[in-house]
């Protein structure tokens, strides 16, 4: 997915950075309502489309993508903005902030 693109489905999200966590669970399911539109495909260690992906997992993996785009342009303190916010979703959904570190 283009960057900015990225950008704008997380925009919801970044701005309720600071607002309480049902206004950024409200962020979250309008971001991940995006991704779903936009046919953004999380997909499982072997390559294949997750089954069953909430929109917090769906989200974190879009945060952990749009750092990823921040770390290569040197914007490192938005890179960190974007993990903590990750961080926090995982929290509010009860799940770990990487994916992977579910898996065992």
């Amino acid at each position: 997915m283009n960057p900015r693109l990225l950008a704008e489905v997380l925009e919801p999200v970044l701005n309720a950075a600071e607002k309480d966590d049902a206004a950024m669970l409200d962020a979250v399911n309008l971001s991940a309502e995006a991704l779903a539109a936009l046919g953004a495909v999380i997909l499982d260690r072997d390559g294949r489309p997750a089954d069953g992906v909430s929109d917090e997992r769906a989200v974190i993996a879009a945060l952990n993508t749009h750092a990823h785009t921040l770390m290569q342009c040197g914007r490192l303190d938005d890179v960190v903005e974007a993990l903590q916010l990750a961080e926090r979703i995982g929290r509010l959904g009860r799940l770990p902030h990487h994916p992977r570190m579910s898996d065992g």
